[in-house]
């Protein structure tokens, strides 16, 4: 009978153990879906944006991209990396500084050769729009590479 208490005392310490690992590998955090770099410390006024482009019918991720730049107004953002839908990724210990302009009706990003353009729909812009703080909003990717792909972005700040 005491053999049969400390099975089942054993089991449910370890199912608990399960859980707990099970629920601090599923937490959401600051990056989104296609995430599987360690984020560099943050330091004080800059924001993280995340963008993620999705294949043609919507479902799957096709590249994310992830910068580090100012809280407000215009400036630089730099590339902390770029994850494909295969998997692979690209860190930047030199981060590209790709130019963030806010003057059209979207704010947009471009990439420092200019083959890559993120506009920013739901990013204010001259409509004034700002998004929830940490929540999605529209962008669309536009280039010879990845052709035109709609997405969502999130800002995050520190």
């Amino acid at each position: 009978m005491r053999t049969r208490t400390l099975a089942g005392l054993g089991a449910a310490l370890t199912a608990a153990a399960l859980v707990s690992l099970i629920v601090a590998i599923t937490r959401d955090e600051a990056v989104p879906p296609i995430r599987s770099a360690a984020p560099a410390p943050r330091p004080p006024g800059e924001s993280r944006l995340y963008c993620e482009f999705y294949n043609f019918s919507g479902r799957t991720p096709r590249v994310g991209f992830y910068f580090a730049g100012p809280r407000e107004g215009g400036g630089t953002y730099g590339q902390l990396f770029q994850r494909e839908a295969d998997g692979t990724q690209t860190l930047f210990e030199q981060r590209p500084a790709w130019n963030y302009e806010r003057g059209g009706e979207a704010p947009t990003l471009r990439s420092p050769d200019g083959a890559i353009q993120i506009n920013l729909y739901g990013d204010g812009g001259a409509n004034g729009r700002q998004p929830d703080a940490g929540g999605w909003f529209e962008a669309g990717l536009r280039s010879v590479q990845y052709l035109n792909l709609d997405g969502q972005c999130r800002r995050t700040e520190t």
